[in-house]
């Protein structure tokens, strides 16, 4: 009986993780494709006439949009990933730290940062016309590429250079022993090894560029695509309100699309060696020479959006000028008597995180140990491919009419908390397998056979060992709620706002120093977080030392 009670409780905490994502994901996805059908089939009202054409010139839109980011930073990043493995640039640990930047402050914040720099009064665009250079309008299909670019580089990246840190040594020793020249080794033995891991790298900033919402509001000016076309619409007292349900259940079709291939890529570029990997590093003066300069050239690159974002904090006036006419502390304490933003986001990052990580720590258990509940990781990778957009209008027409006590759910915190739950979740959890794919079960099952309940086995055993894991899980759940936007525009109740619908509507409006004095809190928020979560990982790798 006692065995048959400490079974259940894994069992138990399986129930209410499915239950979780089958009410709040599941239902609402399929509500909206069922919805989409309906429509189509049972309507009364026809759609306008030009809406087939209007729906596949937003999707070529977007997905032209897509490819051509993916394929820029690809291109950008596979070259120098290599550079930085390969040949031991100079100061490459603090440059690469330096580009993580972006990676910890919303997408849509190069969005206005880009205004700042190439807009019609930018510094840039000044600079360029005192040489002759006219600077087209980045309002559209070009501003978003430049902003998107710079965002995704670091994505791609860090996933290329993670790539090249598991290629086997030897395989490129056994190459130059033959004759073979360094570059020929790289281009056939080291890229085509590291090709999952370039296809992963670009199947993310695909999904990236396709989810994105708060820069297309900001710079993408007429250039329509399905995110802002869904929210537009939603939001729209004139608009039809069954094109934002359409548009929905289209983006989860090609969203499912992409879902068997992001399934299949995680999978391949999981490597596990039987052998010490090894880094193999070349002496090559030239090419070392060529990186540093490479690197620190993006470095400033990337930095100078963030650099005028800084300066435009601090100024009271900057148009048409190479620096702000006044500096002033009056944005920042704007913005600190202004609380509610600030004190809203801590609320979200103090209810989601934890929800989060302990639903990453359950799914990450079953999927480990129970082998025929694994078809449901593809439920929970299915946020990672949706756009915020999607899954809130999804919970919003599947609870409009739910109530807790007298008030609309709908209308309440709890609906954002869970919509941000669900949507940062696959972030969370892949980030926890990583760390259960590191442990040997013979050890639970040690413990197990020597009288430790499965429960307690798990706690004294398994747990200490990703608490580590769980730290920069922990990190990257901080970083990926404070920069959502994109369900907190579809779900906010009335007259709330976190610190990023705070940034999207002052840039909107116009006042892009209370803006950009917010941004920096933004900054300064998940940098404390992860210092502190670094901290307490490394206490946690002192005791085993």
């Amino acid at each position: 009986m006692k065995l048959n009670l400490n079974l259940s409780w894994f069992s138990l905490f399986y129930l209410i993780a499915i239950a979780f994502l089958t009410l709040f994901l599941v239902i609402p996805v399929g509500s909206l494709i069922v919805q989409s059908v309906e429509i189509f089939s049972t309507s009364t009202q026809a759609l306008f006439s030009d809406f087939i054409p209007y729906l596949l010139g937003v999707t070529l839109n977007t997905i032209q949009l897509a490819l051509t980011v993916t394929a820029l930073t690809v291109l950008i990043s596979t070259p120098l990933a290599f550079l930085i493995v390969k040949f031991n640039i100079v100061g490459a640990g603090l440059l690469l730290g330096l580009l993580t930047i972006p990676l910890i402050t919303p997408a849509f914040v190069s969005s206005f940062a880009t205004i700042i720099l190439l807009g019609r009064s930018g510094v840039i665009t000044m600079a360029l016309e005192l040489i002759g250079i006219d600077v087209p309008n980045i309002y559209g299909f070009l501003g978003l590429v430049i902003t998107q670019v710079l965002h995704a580089i670091p994505y791609g990246l860090i996933i290329i250079i993670g790539g090249l840190k598991t290629v086997p040594k030897h395989l490129e020793e056994e190459s130059l022993s033959m004759g073979t020249s360094v570059l020929k080794t790289q281009y056939s033995i080291v890229l085509p090894y590291i090709a999952p891991h370039i296809l992963m790298a670009a199947m993310m900033v695909f999904l990236t560029s396709m989810g994105d919402v708060g820069g297309p509001i900001i710079i993408g000016g007429s250039y329509k695509v399905i995110s802002v076309e869904i929210y537009s619409n939603f939001i729209s007292f004139m608009g039809d309100e069954r094109i934002p349900i359409i548009f929905s259940a289209w983006t989860i079709l090609l969203s499912f699309l992409l879902l068997f291939g992001i399934n299949k890529l995680l999978k391949l570029t999981n490597v596990k060696h039987k052998f010490q990997v090894g880094i193999m590093t070349y002496h090559e003066p030239k090419a070392k020479t060529l990186g540093t300069a490479l690197l620190v050239l993006m470095t400033v690159v990337f930095l100078l959006p963030y650099v005028a974002i800084v300066m435009h904090s601090f100024a009271d006036i900057w148009i048409y000028d190479w620096l702000p006419e006044n500096f002033t502390l009056e944005n920042y304490n704007t913005v600190i008597h202004d609380t509610g933003p600030i004190r809203n986001t801590m609320i979200l990052i103090f209810t989601v995180t934890p929800i989060i990580v302990v639903l990453g720590v359950i799914f990450a258990h079953m999927f480990k140990n129970e082998k025929k509940l694994a078809w449901f990781s593809y439920i929970t990778l299915l946020p990672f491919v949706l756009p915020g957009v999607v899954i809130g209008v999804g919970l919003l027409q599947t609870y409009s009419n739910a109530k807790i006590g007298n008030t609309d759910f709908v209308s309440t915190i709890l609906i954002l908390i869970i919509a941000i739950s669900v949507r940062r979740l696959p972030f969370v959890l892949k980030t926890i397998e990583a760390g259960f794919a590191k442990i040997d079960r013979t050890q639970e099952e040690a413990a197990e056979s020597l009288g430790a309940k499965k429960f307690k086995a798990f706690m004294t055993v398994i747990f200490p060992q990703i608490k580590i894991t769980l730290y920069s899980a922990v990190i990257i759940g901080i970083v990926k709620i404070v920069t959502e936007l994109s369900s907190a525009l579809i779900l906010n109740p009335p007259g709330w706002q976190n610190m990023s619908l705070y940034i999207a509507y002052y840039v909107n409006e116009g006042f892009i120093s209370r803006a950009s004095a917010m941004a920096i809190f933004v900054i300064l928020i998940v940098g404390i977080g992860t210092a502190i979560s670094n901290t307490l990982s490394r206490r946690e790798v002192s005791k085993y030392e």
